[in-house]
């Protein structure tokens, strides 16, 4: 299974590992008292791993006395500050960065049970069964290490939040919540900055314009088209373009049409303060990446481009009446490999029928 040399290293490592702990892992049929230490992982970007927050959360309740320790992504962390479902978070860099020394920390935390709600193979079931967890499992997965997981899950038609949910059922979880939840509470500072930046005599629409992959975003031409026909319907209006560093050369191409009512605020926010840019939107306008599920978690209105992805799997879950999603049927890209994957399906999407969306939101008085 393992083609490449670290792979190879780490595959050794587990066989020989296991060879001297051949009783560590556990059905889950052997389960049959409440685990009172675990470990959850969700040590990927950052819209996983709000889609991890109800699992989580579900966990707790289930479990209130049980230790809860969590594996985030060392960049994705600092948004978790003050998450209130967890005992500590230990920091995860990511492949093989760090490797050992992440194992290192887990075995001093000493899991009962390991639930991993998303993780990049094959790192994440090695990490688990270093970490010493009697009981591992993790969301559907065809990778050969799925052999050292305590129970399979079939792969089904429902949303990535119930997927991650049935882990929770799975150990006799049974208080059961699917709604995202970052708790978060802005400070005066970041009031400040926020409002610097974004004037309040103006009504801010948020543009999400980039994505993990290309074959997510809609064209940057697109959203300037859109961008001119919302500034040209409503004077006070104005544009602000989310995301990080990476994309604001992007942003750039619709912030120097509109220099004075678009804002191009990538990379000028830390990922903690996040919220307080977008908590400030009226709406935001955004692709299928991590901003979307922010913006729900965080119950500001959306209106999210899917077509290469599935919103039934991956979209907005909750409060329907904020959130309204445009789907296409493009998913005929996946069938190629991701580096060979353009913007073809994104391109199904007009500008016409988004700016409709935009007009039927803005004048619904619920939202």
């Amino acid at each position: 299974m393992a083609d490449k040399p670290l792979d190879r290293i780490l595959d050794l490592f587990l066989k020989r590992y296991l060879a001297r702990n051949p009783d560590q892992l556990r059905p889950i049929e052997a389960l049959t008292a409440s685990p009172r230490r675990f470990l959850v992982v969700s040590s990927t970007a950052v819209g996983d791993t709000i889609l991890s927050t109800p699992a989580i959360k579900s966990l707790r309740r289930s479990f209130p006395e049980a230790h809860i320790t969590a594996l985030f992504h060392k960049r994705v962390a600092p948004l978790f500050a003050a998450f209130p479902y967890v005992d500590d978070v230990v920091t995860y860099a990511g492949g093989y960065k760090h490797f050992w020394r992440t194992v290192q920390r887990l075995r001093q935390i000493r899991p009962e049970a390991a639930l991993i709600l998303h993780g990049n193979g094959p790192q994440d079931i090695p990490l688990a069964v270093f970490s010493g967890a009697r009981f591992i499992l993790k969301h559907p997965t065809e990778t050969e290490y799925k052999k050292y997981l305590s129970g399979r899950l079939e792969k089904r038609l429902q949303h990535v939040i119930e997927e991650r949910l049935d882990l929770v059922r799975k150990v006799g979880g049974r208080e059961v919540d699917t709604n995202l939840e970052l708790p978060w509470v802005p400070g005066p500072e970041l009031r400040k900055k926020v409002s610097g930046l974004l004037s309040p005599e103006k009504t801010w629409i948020g543009f999400q314009i980039g994505a993990a992959n290309v074959y997510k975003m809609w064209p940057i031409e697109r959203f300037t088209a859109l961008a001119e026909r919302i500034l040209g319907s409503d004077p006070d209006a104005a544009i602000a373009i989310t995301g990080n560093q990476k994309e604001k050369k992007l942003a750039d191409r619709v912030a120097e049409r509109f220099p004075d009512r678009v804002v191009n605020a990538c990379g000028q926010f830390a990922i903690q303060e996040w919220p307080g840019l977008i908590r400030y939107l009226k709406l935001l306008v955004t692709n299928d990446t991590g901003t979307l599920h922010l913006a729900v978690a965080l119950k500001t209105p959306t209106l999210s481009l899917f077509s290469a992805t599935d919103s039934r799997l991956i979209g907005p879950y909750q409060d329907p009446g904020f959130h309204r999603v445009i789907q296409k049927e493009g998913g005929f890209v996946q069938r190629l490999p991701k580096e060979q994957r353009t913007d073809e399906a994104m391109r199904l999407i007009t500008v016409d029928e988004v700016f409709a969306a935009y007009e039927h939101i803005v004048s619904d008085r619920s939202v």
